[in-house]
Order: C-alpha cells, then structure tokens, then sequence
C-alpha cells in the first residue's frame, strides 16, 4: 500500500518530528482549491524561516490566473526540452521527463530572492538562496501540517521565469511551488518509493573532519524518548539563537538533529550535504579565531564589523557546532541547477533548527566565514562549498524576532502586484497534455 512506509504520512496536524521525517514530495493533487485561510497559514509559516542576520530577503507570488499557469506550463516544457540537450534523462520519455501541469495546481508559489538585501560580508555568495531553501521548506512543512503536500520546481530558464512574473533584473527566482490535497489514486508508487531511498548516517555525518567516522553515539538509530510539540508551533516559534548555557548536547538530541537533516528533500534526491559534528575544545576555539579574523577582514569595507558587530556566537562556549558542505556535482544537472546543491543546504539547516528548537535547544545558520580557512579545518574537499556552521545548545535566552507583514511579502500574479489574503480563488481542473503521475 502507498502510505505503508513510516516515512510517508498526510495525517493532520503532526508533531515536529513526525511532520519533518514523513512530509514527502507529491505531483499530483485532487481537483479542489485551498481555502484563502489555508493559504495565509501556510505563507505564514515561511516568513519564520531561517535567514542571514533575520532578514526579509525573499518574497513570494501567489499564482492563480488560468493563463498565467498555462503559459509557466509552456516555459515548464520548453526548459526540460533545453536541458535534455545535454542530460537525456530530461526528454519526455526520460527518468525526470514529467512536466508539473500548472493548470490542475491548486495553489502555486513562485519564490525569489533580493541578492542585495542580506548581510554584506565575506562568503556571503549563498545566504538568499539559503533564505529561499529555508522559506521553500517551511511551506512544505505547513502543507504538511494541514494534510496535504507540495512539489519544489527550479527547473527554469532563470530570464524567462523572471519575465513572466516581472520579477527584477537583479534578483533570483528559486522556482514555483505546487501545493495541494494529494491525490493518492493517481500517486506512482515508484516515484514515491523512489523519494524514500536516503543514504545512511554513517555516509553523511563525520567527527570532527570530514571522512573521519562519526562516533556510534551520534548516528546509531534511538529512541530520546522525548514528546516533541507541534509542527506548525514549533514553525512559527523558532528563535536563531547565538547565545547558549553551559549545558552539554545530548547525544540522542544529536541523533534527531541529523536524522531531520537526513530526511530533508533535495533536487533529484540527489543528497549533496554532508555533515561534520565538532565537539573538540580546541577545534571550536579556532572557530572563534577564525570569527575573529573573518570579522576583520569584513571590516574593511563594512563599517559596523570594524565597530563590534557579529553574527557569531562565542565558538569557545559553543557546546557542540554542526558544519553543512555542499558537493556541487550533486545538484540539479539542469539549467538554473548550479544553485540546487546550495538550497539543499537551507532545507537540511531549516529542519536541523526546527528539531533543535523542538527540543528545547537553540541554533543558527552562521555563514560569515573564511570559507577556505574552515574547509582547511574541517578537510572539506576543496572544489565543494561551505554552507555555514550551526552552533547548538540550550539558549541563553531565546531572543525576540520582528519581521515585516505577511502583506508586504506575497505578491498575487506578478511581482509588486497587491495580494488579498482573504480572497478565495475558483479551481477549474483541466485536461493534461502530458501523462500525470
């Protein structure tokens, strides 16, 4: 049966772990709308994501004009027929030939990003498209929590996509999101099957260095015996946290921490990040050098990091840091792909500090580094990326957060185009010229 595995699930109203270990990727939905109360919920959750400094850099487009979804259809097809001139497997009747019919979507989001509104520091390439893969993942966890489920789409070409929805020149688009009550009778099993298979622990998590093995007490499967609350609260209440008492990690909390990573989507399931587990004393206290230094040479051109400013916690009382890496080759082998491997990284992080937060803990993703300094450190291979450092430990406190209103994020059929979040929409399901699985 479809929903036999452990791992699958669209039962209502989730705790955190469940929702993070059974929200899975689903194309096809029933023909029925998602009420406007359902929608302002779910674009609710992804104003709470992670992002570099707690910045409003990312903003979404509701799309719901008839013709607007057929025409993202249209360019849907016309970028996998570009990108199968190089990768085969793109062509109609290839492993990842299938086009998401638009039209029969009952709730697309298009997500993108201002390159320009995050922190500006060294290594800071990255942090928009982490915001996108951290806001793209909370949308998915909140179709979760209300019983349905959501497709990620990248697979564009960058200028048209953008065209299409007046997105600005200097801005990314990440891609469009389907949401929907998911129609299982016309689910593939395969396919499902297929988004299931995951690499184990001891393959994605190292001790201290990469390639050196993680200690048995972090990745070996256990029981915490720790009730967790609820998803959507979990969501709504996170706090990036930089400051931590003195308290160690536990290892089982440690277990949990990787297994939502583990479980996290990625383009094609392709698994690109893996994962180094610092708890040596003197490795964090040349993390704290390697702050320090990083901060001094942002300083150079950014006032505020000469004045004191930091993003970083106190890597010397850091009980426990988690390094993110990201293999390139391991991302979307399509056009608008080279980023794929990078919003593998938001989604692992965003789930690493839902189930941290889940669990009484507090974390952040800190990104303000010297990249090559913490690869030599860590012995990431030099041709991959550093994603950042995730501090863990029990916060001391938890501090406020402020972002702007929902109204001021979500646009409706184009960029810059008012949104009503009490409008409900009329679903007209239509006939698909491709297959549907």
């Amino acid at each position: 049966m479809l929903l036999e595995s452990p791992h699958v699930s669209v039962d209502l109203h989730p705790d955190v772990r469940a929702g993070l270990l059974t929200r899975r990727t689903f194309r096809t939905f029933e023909h029925r709308p998602v009420p406007a109360a359902i929608r302002q919920s779910v674009l609710e959750t992804a104003r709470w994501a992670l992002a570099a400094e707690d910045t409003d850099v990312v903003r979404f487009i509701a799309l719901d004009d008839p013709e607007l979804k057929r025409t993202l259809f249209r360019l849907t097809r016309e970028s996998k027929d570009i990108s199968n001139h190089w990768e085969g497997l793109f062509k109609p009747a290839g492993l990842r030939g299938y086009v998401q019919y638009w039209p029969n979507t009952p709730f697309c989001v298009a997500v993108c990003a201002d390159p320009a509104a995050g922190p500006r520091h060294i290594h800071n390439t990255w942090n928009h498209h982490l915001a996108s893969a951290a806001a793209t993942e909370n949308l998915a966890l909140a179709a979760r929590w209300q019983g349905m489920a959501l497709v990620m789409y990248t697979h564009f070409s960058q200028e048209k996509l953008k065209r299409l929805l007046d997105v600005p020149f200097d801005w990314d688009a990440m891609g469009v999101m389907g949401m929907g009550y998911p129609d299982l009778k016309r689910t593939n099993p395969q396919v499902l099957a297929a988004s299931l298979v995951r690499l184990p622990l001891a393959e994605l998590v190292a001790g201290e260095r990469y390639g050196q093995p993680a200690p048995a007490e972090l990745i070996d499967e256990c029981d915490a015996g720790v009730e967790l609350p609820d998803l959507m609260a979990t969501m709504l209440g996170l706090r990036p946290t930089t400051c931590f008492g003195d308290e160690a990690v536990e290892p089982s909390h440690v277990f949990e921490i990787l297994r939502a990573a583990q479980w996290a989507p990625s383009a094609g399931n392709f698994q690109p990040i893996r994962y180094v587990v610092l708890r040596d004393r003197a490795r964090l206290a040349r993390l704290e050098e390697l702050a320090r230094e990083s901060r001094e040479i942002s300083g150079h051109w950014v006032s505020r990091y000469g004045e004191g400013f930091s993003e970083h916690p106190d890597w010397t009382r850091v009980p426990l840091a988690i390094a993110l890496i990201a293999d390139p080759t391991r991302g979307g082998p399509h056009i608008h792909g080279e980023a794929t491997h990078i919003h593998g990284g938001g989604l692992a992080a965003q789930n690493m500090a839902l189930m941290a937060h889940g669990l009484g803990l507090g974390t952040t993703l800190v990104t303000h580094w010297i990249e090559e300094k913490v690869k030599v450190l860590i012995d990431c291979p030099r041709t991959w990326d550093l994603v950042g450092l995730m501090p863990f430990g029990v916060p001391a406190p938890r501090p406020a957060r402020a972002r702007q209103p929902l109204e001021e994020l979500v646009y409706q059929d184009g960029f810059g185009r008012p949104w009503n979040p009490t409008r409900e929409f009329p679903f007209r399901a239509s006939v698909s010229p491709t297959p549907e699985i």
